[in-house]
């Protein structure tokens, strides 16, 4: 309880105390001294005592306003933060540094749980100033300061509880194994970006990368030393890839952040499977990948590419699935499923320099983009430059040498002004072996709907 003067309880009794040694001071004082001899020793007395009790009250009073002393149940909002609790809703253990983390942020936004752990700062809503105090916080309880630059690469409260256990070990109550997962965050600039907005080329390469670094970690051997138990070089190998996005590539925007979160599972040795969430203010991407591991026949060539399987480490990290999942089994349909008559075939002949890999393969990332370029001419120049990429499910089957040639085939086509999709296969001319499936949709982005729109207003 408080009263108007912003006093507790416990506040009242000792400013009492001080005003009366202070009034009883001055009384003993005034009246102490020559008087009633009936009465004059007690006056000595108190005139001895009253500048005492005058002055222990007064200084009584001045170290109450200086210092205000209160006892436990009165403390102010002042004092130093005692130890974090757990939020409402965490899941974690208490010495666990990830809870330790949760329970700092939660006391400076109520709002936060635990599902919250990789959501990023930016948009849990959290302000300046409490980020600070999270911060503050953190580095009191590790014990030395996050330098700018390590601060700066943190941005969800994952990240910062990594980091937590990184500069902090002592506060770990367990060793926590690392986890087949990996997150990267951009700003879609140039390199990033395709006739306004997010380029699908590179969004293929980079997803690729992401994929075969969490599983060369994993395998603890960089790419180029990884190899079957005979000790022969195998190869990562897409199967398939698949990208879902909630709005068109070209809606994303210049200079837009963009995060990539992506988690590996596994079933045995040979088959891997990424899920990865491309998150942007825009809108968002859920891609699908799923590899195998290859090595070369006896003569060499690409057409000649055999499974091989990895030797796991004992404590490999990426967790093992006790089936294969549907997107697996899917994959296995589609290679046997018929094709339906084509409606359209062109021959495409491999640019090198540009389609073929760093270890001499037809390039993963080179067959949407073979897709692009044939459907093209198939549909016109305004299927490249009036539609957009909104999802595309890419079936690998095989490769080709780089001499080799590419017979493109349009299976089947369905759309109106707004949107398109299509259905297609690569497959080599050499010996007509199917090369790869490939279902696409395209739609107009909203920046080309805009454009058109103006375009039939100004006409008008």
């Amino acid at each position: 309880m408080k009263d108007d003067k912003n006093l507790t309880s416990p506040q009242i009794p000792y400013w009492l105390v001080c005003l009366g040694l202070v009034v009883i001071g001055i009384g003993a004082s005034i009246w102490g001294g020559p008087g009633d001899s009936t009465w004059q020793s007690f006056r000595e007395i108190a005139k001895a005592l009253g500048p005492g009790l005058f002055t222990a009250g007064l200084l009584g009073l001045l170290i109450g306003l200086l210092f205000r002393p209160e006892s436990a149940p009165g403390r102010s909002r002042h004092q130093s933060p005692s130890a974090p609790q757990v939020a409402a809703g965490a899941t974690f253990s208490l010495d666990d540094r990830t809870a330790q983390i949760a329970a700092i942020i939660s006391r400076e936004f109520p709002a936060f749980t635990s599902g919250d752990m990789n959501t990023p700062f930016a948009r849990l809503g959290i302000d300046s100033i409490s980020l600070l105090m999270i911060r503050t916080q953190t580095e009191a309880l590790a014990g030395k300061d996050l330098d700018q630059d390590l601060w700066e690469g943190i941005v969800t409260p994952a990240d910062l509880a990594r980091t937590l256990g990184q500069i902090a070990p002592q506060l770990r109550s367990a060793d926590v194994p690392p986890a087949a997962a990996e997150r990267r965050t951009y700003l879609l600039n140039m390199p990033q970006m395709a006739r306004g907005g997010l380029s699908e080329a590179w969004l293929f390469k980079e997803l690729g990368d992401v994929h075969w670094n969490i599983l060369a970690k994993a395998l603890g051997q960089p790419s180029r030393l990884l190899s079957d138990s005979a000790g022969d070089r195998i190869y990562a190998t897409f199967t398939r890839i698949q990208l879902r996005s909630s709005c068109a590539f070209g809606d994303y925007e210049e200079n837009e952040r963009i995060d990539i979160d992506a988690g590996m599972s596994r079933y045995g040795a040979g088959l891997y499977f990424s899920e990865a969430m491309v998150s942007g203010a825009t809108g968002s991407i859920q891609a699908r990948l799923m590899s195998s591991f290859s090595k070369f026949g006896a003569t060499g060539s690409n057409t000649s590419l055999f499974k091989g399987l990895p030797e796991l480490p004992p404590d490999c990290i990426i967790p093992a699935l006790p089936e294969v999942p549907e997107f697996g089994r899917d994959y296995q349909e589609r290679r046997v499923e018929p094709l339906a008559p084509p409606i359209f075939e062109c021959e495409y002949e491999i640019m090198p320099s540009h389609d073929i890999n760093g270890v001499g393969l037809l390039y993963f990332a080179a067959y949407p983009m073979i897709d692009e370029i044939c459907a093209a001419r198939h549909a016109g120049r305004t299927y490249a430059t009036g539609f957009s990429t909104r999802y595309r499910d890419v079936f690998y089957f095989g490769n080709s040498d780089a001499d080799d040639k590419l017979i493109y085939r349009l299976h089947r086509s369905a759309g109106d002004d707004e949107s398109v999709e299509i259905e297609s296969s690569i497959s080599r001319k050499s010996d007509g072996n199917l090369m790869a499936r490939i279902f696409t949709q395209k739609v107009r982005s909203a920046r080309t709907a805009e454009s058109r729109q103006a375009a039939v207003h100004g006409g008008q």
